[in-house]
């Protein structure tokens, strides 16, 4: 299970690096640090047909992740900057009219999440920040099902909102779902 679970995770990594480098207006020389958590072809409980003794819920697991959206300029100087509240990344586009897409500068480690198939289709030249805060969001979850020992969850509680401070627009994601351990015999 562990050494599947690697292999998705490389083969995932692999692919986003390969988006990163075919898309427009990323330099080609840049590497965006990214981890990936992947759950492929999740199985739920009554594809398992599992009765009440079989299964044990652990608990109810509650993660929440904070970005940071600023636009600042105009045309040429437009600038994006995605950041992770408590500075864990923060990713700046800057428009770069000679490709059509972005030139990004970046700190820290972009972490994604992906609760279904993983979605090759991230796009650095489309910053969308809602996505970044449920893939961080689901990053978490998935370490939380990891470290707590759990096999899996029961379909997570997916819920957004969004604030302004000033200029700058806050994605507040919260993913809640019970925790489950299946009994073994």
């Amino acid at each position: 299970m562990m050494k599947r679970l690697a292999t998705i995770i490389n083969t995932a990594a692999t692919l986003l690096l390969l988006v990163m480098f075919s898309s427009c207006g990323v330099k080609k020389t840049q590497v965006i640090p990214t981890a990936i958590s992947s759950v492929t072809n999740p199985i739920t409980l009554d594809n398992l047909n599992l009765t009440k003794d079989s299964y044990q819920i652990l608990k109810t697991e509650t993660v929440e992740s904070v970005i940071v959206y600023e636009e600042t300029g105009l045309g040429a100087t437009k600038t994006i900057k995605i950041s992770e509240q408590n500075h864990e990344y923060s990713l700046e586009f800057k428009k770069n009219d000679n490709t059509g897409g972005y030139d990004i500068k970046y700190s820290g480690i972009v972490k994604f999440g992906y609760l279904t198939q993983y979605d090759s289709t991230l796009d650095y030249n489309v910053p969308a920040p809602a996505l970044y805060g449920r893939g961080l969001a689901a990053y978490r979850l998935i370490n939380a099902v990891q470290s707590q020992g759990a096999d899996g969850i029961i379909e997570p509680i997916v819920t957004m909102k969004v604030g302004q401070e000033g200029k700058k627009v806050i994605f507040t994601t919260t993913l809640s779902a019970k925790l489950v351990k299946i009994k073994t015999k």
